[in-house]
């Protein structure tokens, strides 16, 4: 081959490699436009949040810990299991815009349900900022709401699944188990724990549980597991009292390092489990319960410390009345067996 040849061969190739990596011919896929934010807020901006869904309405407040409270006289905290995310997703979502520009501004509010919201959501910001959004009619197809941001003209399409669980937390607040105002009937079972030295060896425990004919037995372990009939009298006098903590306060919101010591809180303490018949969303009945630990007696001898045990979440250091605490674990002194 000539070094004309060899030349011609090598400019071919630079030439197709040129084309290749900066195809002139190549067109360049379309990008959809982004979807565009109802709003957007940052979780570290939000001081208050008040949900309203028709005739319901609950409101949340952060506290001094940085957590979030019902805001009421005590600020208790929210199921965490309910309540985990929800600032985030309060932060705003995307939308789907799909109308056509000249129907994107409201003219009449009647038109998406939005002169009289079925779900209005006040976010209270840090600088004594607010921020209240509103939720109208679903669309045709049922899959979006119309949305709109007070004191702005835009109309959004807003999933309406993000809708559904904002309007839930003021239709089914978010309490916790141990806070839910539940009939005698509801009970179904009631552990009692001593405090202990060694967990994995002490037997104390009293059972005390419901029969399908309506009659309470009770089993204490430390004098074996024959169960025995318990005093209907009696037990019908002391259940509306042991089956929920009443005027629960809380002493800290937040323990950064879980460790619940320095409260007499820990793996040996004294507990209490509350069992309860419950429904799903579906309508199926099943059993849930409560587990409750009980630290020492705080200084002012009016309340016991003391903390859930669901795992996976820092709980709060609450306060148990003294009556409550000393009622259900005066049970070993006194068990009510039948005569």
């Amino acid at each position: 081959m000539n070094l004309k040849a060899t030349l011609a061969l090598i400019i071919l190739a630079v030439v197709a490699v040129a084309v290749y990596i900066f195809n002139p011919f190549a067109q360049e896929d379309k990008k959809p436009p982004p979807k565009p934010w109802f709003y957007q807020v940052s979780v570290d901006d939000m001081t208050s949040i008040r949900i309203t869904h028709k005739d319901k309405s609950e409101s949340f407040v952060k506290t001094p810990s940085d957590t979030w409270a019902f805001d009421w006289d005590i600020l208790i905290p929210p199921n965490h299991n309910r309540w985990g995310g929800i600032a985030f997703i309060l932060g705003g979502p995307q939308t789907k815009r799909d109308l056509t520009e000249t129907t994107t501004i409201i003219e009449d509010p009647a038109q998406y349900g939005l002169d009289s919201p079925h779900t209005i959501v006040e976010i209270g910001l840090t600088l004594d900022r607010t921020l209240e959004f509103r939720l109208g009619d679903k669309t045709t197809n049922g899959w979006h709401h119309y949305g709109q941001i007070v004191g702005f003209p835009q109309l959004f399409l807003i999933a309406d699944t993000w809708g559904d669980v904002l309007a839930r937390l003021a239709v089914e607040p978010p309490y916790p188990k141990w806070y839910i105002e539940r009939t005698t009937d509801q009970i179904s079972e009631i552990n009692i724990f001593p405090k202990s030295e060694d967990v994995k060896t002490d037997k104390a425990q009293l059972n005390f549980k419901r029969e399908k004919d309506g009659t309470w037995r009770v089993i204490d372990y430390l004098a074996g597991t024959e169960s025995h009939l318990v005093d209907d009298a009696k037990w019908q006098k002391l259940l509306p009292t042991i089956k929920r903590p009443s005027g629960v306060d809380v002493a800290v919101h937040k323990v950064r390092d879980r460790d619940y010591s320095q409260w007499g809180i820990g793996d040996n303490s004294a507990a209490v489990e509350i069992r309860f018949q419950s429904t799903t969303e579906q309508g199926t009945a099943y059993t849930d319960g409560s587990l409750l630990l009980i630290g020492d007696l705080e200084p002012g001898g009016e309340a016991y410390y003391g903390k859930s045990a669901q795992e996976g979440v820092t709980q709060p250091v609450l306060l148990f009345p003294k009556v409550w605490v000393e009622t259900i674990f005066g049970l070993y002194e006194d068990i009510p067996y039948a005569d």
